[in-house]
């Protein structure tokens, strides 16, 4: 039997729990207090021919900083004049490194706490008149810093009605909830006249030239010229519930590799996944390699661009390669709402949804086969062997 004690324990931890969410907040509030006056802005009507120096809050993961990369080449594209600043995590750092639209990047990594409010006190200095934060929803963190950086300038928040006292402008989830999430981002534009719907979606990752030459280097390695054509195939994703396990998908490599044994196909994965990665090669004939490891990311993107087409389930790389305008079949969940928001945005984009609502164990290797078929007999004419 159990004693009183160990039967109370369960409601003691939830209110316990429920008083230091109480205090967390309680805290924030009284930090936020001096910054609900509006007197603190600089005030008056907004003008983007003004504007001089603009600031992108996107510290988080790659493919938030991919699909931002429109919003940024559009605002630089309308408005040469502005000098655009990002602040970047050191996971998303790559992808907009060697961007010229970008004239300053700010690393945010909050595991070096002193190299970071050195970083906080230089952008203060640096006086951008708009801050933009694309930190979508309530997030605490992405509000301080727009308060702490944007002292007088005017604030631009993504889906921030929660918060909506502390910023000039925002976006509503609830009007932009099934919009794409590259729309969703470029509605933080619309204060400077510009609606990315009706602009030309340029989503393409910019990489130096000694980067995308050793993506060309590394793929001349790889290269057979037995074969016709070179194919990706990524089978890592940010989450489990996005991608197949190991056994799916080196029976649909044993059967692409022998339906197709005039293409040369490509394994991609994450460095964790590289094991995996080995095996599923393996479970293929003599058509099938596997990206070198030790390339970093933008190096990795440059080999994506030199692949006649790539296969990957949801992740950053379908948007990637939408971006690079490389073909992409695209693997998703049955979630309409995930789908609406995150399919990527191309004009040679295949997608296959899966019947299950929250992965993609839906889809079989038949169905991933056939799929392939489908867009190889369209891109290129090209009928399975067998």
């Amino acid at each position: 039997m159990h004693s009183r004690l160990e039967r109370k324990t369960p409601r003691l931890a939830r209110t316990l729990k429920e008083f230091e969410t109480q205090f967390k907040w309680l805290v924030i509030w009284l930090f936020l207090l001096p910054f609900r006056s509006r007197h603190l802005r600089q005030g008056g009507t907004f003008e983007p021919t003004k504007v001089r120096r603009v600031l992108f809050l996107r510290q988080d993961r790659i493919g938030d900083m991919v699909v931002t990369l429109p919003t940024i080449h559009a605002l630089k594209r309308r408005h040469p004049h502005i000098e655009i600043g990002v602040l970047a995590s050191p996971a998303n750092l790559s992808v907009i490194k060697h961007d010229p639209a970008v004239s300053e990047i700010h690393l945010y990594n909050k595991r070096r706490l002193g190299d970071t409010l050195r970083t906080l006190r230089y952008i203060r200095r640096r006086r951008y008149d708009v801050v933009i934060d694309l930190m979508t929803g309530t997030s605490i963190t992405s509000l301080i810093l727009t308060l702490l950086l944007a002292k007088g300038s005017f604030k631009i928040g993504l889906s921030k009605e929660a918060f909506r006292r502390y910023y000039d402008y925002y976006t509503r989830e609830n009007v932009l909830g099934e919009e794409h999430i590259a729309y969703q981002v470029g509605a933080t534009l619309l204060p400077f006249g510009i609606d990315l719907t009706r602009e030309p979606l340029d989503g393409a990752v910019r990489l130096s030239s000694e980067q995308w030459e050793k993506g060309a280097q590394v793929v001349a390695k790889l290269r057979n010229n037995r074969y016709e054509r070179m194919v990706g195939i990524n089978i890592s994703a940010g989450r489990v519930n996005r991608s197949w396990d190991q056994g799916r998908y080196a029976a649909a490599m044993a059967r692409l590799s022998s339906s197709y044994p005039q293409l040369q196909f490509v394994i991609i994965c994450d460095p964790r996944d590289y094991g995996r990665g080995i095996t599923v090669a393996k479970a293929g004939g003599g058509n099938v390699a596997i990206i070198p490891k030790g390339l970093s990311l933008a190096e990795v993107i440059a080999v994506y661009s030199k692949l006649e087409c790539i296969l990957s389930p949801d992740t950053s790389i379908c948007h990637i390669a939408a971006g690079l305008g490389v073909p992409l079949l695209g693997f998703y969940s049955g979630n309409e709402h995930n789908f609406n928001r995150f399919h990527p945005l191309g004009k040679r984009v295949w997608t296959v949804r899966a019947s299950t609502p929250d992965s993609i164990d839906g889809i079989t290797v038949d169905d991933y086969a056939a799929a392939f078929d489908n867009m190889m007999h369209e891109l290129f004419d090209l009928a399975v062997t067998q």
